[in-house]
């Protein structure tokens, strides 16, 4: 979710009409054609859709309200997101873009081609949006360049925090008589138990006390092992930044983790772990399929004690077997204040890339109206979970209960969900989404280590970014490096390899040989010149 800053107005000219030229004009999406209905204009309105499984948009009664809200007729395009790459191609280079593009560019795209509004001097006429951005300056801040320049507006989740936890087998706790463990000798000891007493009870040594997903080739994403690094009091961000690529923030100086004496003793645990038979032989090349089915067990037992999941719906059937595990302390000589978690709650709060318009659009006024409709608390609500009273129940004093319809069958989905335009202003509350009850009762689990660190001092601020030049000299050191390192780091976490001497300073040398301290610089250096930002 980290996206470039504006290049130069000369460059995005160029670059556009480069596209332009290469592709005629293409008539099926396009912006605005003068239609009317009813003497209303027509708005050609793109959404990309995350599942074939949602509704037709039409099926939605706040649709008809939002034409109310902007004097217009909507004409609705949906676009699936298995198809949406190559029809972004295209549309960007025929320059032919919506008048209104929900869940479709990014920042970035705006960087590279001057097709969208720059919608700062509108905000007066989008009150909405001007409170959200009031509430959530972060928000406002990752879509900005460094010129104020506005021209994708982000959306704001029902709910935040960390998309990923430590999972622990509850009830297989219970039935050991064991307590939740508070460092990684007590973990490992749990383990153990797991491993060999049987805590599933079907007389088979089937148990996997402690699955991990594939280290991977390109980064350390999701649910990467390394957010165990939060127990050496690295503050990790696996949902995005550069942290997926060796860098982390603290006291407002950018550093490197691969190097690391933290890493390194997040290493040599892994490593006792994989050889005592506490971890899967193949987990870090296991398919990321057999990973997941591993997590919800049989249908008669669970077989995983531990995991990194977003929440206990993960383990499928046993899903009430599993809570989520407060941060252990890598060493017991550790203090309290010393552990920490994974800084990813802006990535899972907001996102970046949902709503644009096309720059110059003849009917801005209405537009403006139906983006400000779009972004009011109802119409957020209502775009999310479904319409206002048929599936969702407007308690009064900003409390909405969501239908258990809404939640009952996998393969319907109501309204737009996350691929809406809107957002959750404070003091409201969804009650009857299953998700954010689940979500808020596993990062309570963390308070403690949340108040161990500053937010944007201790990790990386979703809004700073390279600029095109930076990203690509990251880009080239970034490949070389996880190239040569991930081999390495593979065959030290499953204890494969033991020298962490010798072996672990050419280690050093070579990815810092292949840019690793250059690419420190860079987020440096920009993290510097966000800071200085004045908004």
């Amino acid at each position: 979710m980290t996206y470039k800053n504006v290049a130069p107005t000369m460059k995005r000219v160029v670059a556009a009409l480069a596209a332009v030229a290469s592709l005629a004009a293409m008539s099926a999406c396009g912006g605005s054609s003068g239609e009317t209905v009813n003497g209303k204009p027509v708005v050609k309105v793109l959404v990309q859709y995350d599942s074939t499984n949602r509704l037709p948009i039409g099926k939605n009664e706040w649709v008809k309200a939002l034409e109310k809200d902007c004097g217009c007729s909507i004409s609705w395009q949906i676009v699936q997101q298995n198809a949406w790459a190559q029809q972004k191609s295209a549309i960007l280079a025929s320059g032919d873009v919506p008048d209104v593009s929900i869940r479709a560019f990014n920042p970035d795209d705006a960087a590279k081609f001057p097709y969208f509004e720059n919608l700062t001097p509108h905000l007066d006429k989008m009150p909405n949006v001007e409170q959200f951005f009031k509430q959530n300056p972060s928000a406002k801040r990752m879509v900005s360049d460094l010129q104020g320049n506005l021209e994708v507006l982000p959306a704001q989740m029902p709910s935040g925090g960390s998309n990923q936890h430590w999972m622990i087998n509850k009830a297989w706790l219970d039935k050991l008589g064991l307590s939740m463990p508070k460092t990684w000798d007590e973990l490992t000891n749990v383990l153990e138990a797991f491993k060999t007493k049987d805590p599933n009870g079907n007389g088979k040594a089937d148990e996997i006390p402690f699955n991990i997903s594939a280290l991977g080739t390109d980064g350390f994403r999701w649910y990467t092992p390394m957010l165990a690094l939060g127990s050496t009091g690295i503050v990790t961000q696996a949902q995005g930044g550069p942290f997926q690529h060796g860098i982390y923030v603290k006291d407002g100086k950018v550093k490197e983790w691969l190097t690391s004496e933290e890493f390194k003793a997040t290493l040599q645990w892994y490593a006792k772990l994989f050889k005592q038979g506490l971890i899967p032989a193949n987990a870090l090349t296991q398919d990321g399929s057999k990973y997941g089915s591993s997590l919800t067990g049989t249908d008669q037992n669970a077989v995983v004690g531990l995991a990194f999941a977003y929440q206990p719906a993960a383990f499928g059937p046993h899903a009430d077997e599993y809570e989520a595990m407060p941060t252990p302390k890598a060493s017991a000589s550790m203090s309290d204040g010393s552990v920490v978690w994974d800084a990813s709650g802006d990535y899972g709060k907001y996102e970046n890339y949902h709503l644009a318009v096309k720059k110059d659009d003849p009917h801005m006024d209405v537009i403006m109206k139906l983006v400000n409709s779009l972004y009011s608390e109802k119409m957020s609500v209502q775009q999310f979970y479904g319409d206002i009273p048929s599936l969702v129940t407007d308690k009064g004093d900003k409390t909405y209960q969501v239908s258990d319809k809404v939640f009952a069958d996998p393969n319907v989905s109501y309204s737009l969900g996350a691929c809406f335009a809107g957002w959750f202003p404070d003091g409201v509350k969804i009650e009857g989404d299953p998700n954010i009850t689940a979500r808020e009762k596993a990062e309570a689990a963390y308070k403690p280590a949340y108040g161990n660190y500053e937010v944007n001092t201790d990790s990386m601020p979703i809004w700073v970014k390279l600029d095109s030049k930076d990203e690509k000299t990251f880009a080239t050191n970034t490949a070389q490096i996880l190239n040569y390192a991930m081999p390495v780091i593979a065959k030290w976490m499953n204890g494969s390899e033991t020298d962490f001497g010798s072996k672990w300073d050419t280690y050093t040398t070579q990815v810092n040989k292949l840019g690793l301290g250059q690419n420190v610089q860079l987020w440096q250096k920009w993290y510097d010149k966000y800071s200085e930002q004045k908004y």
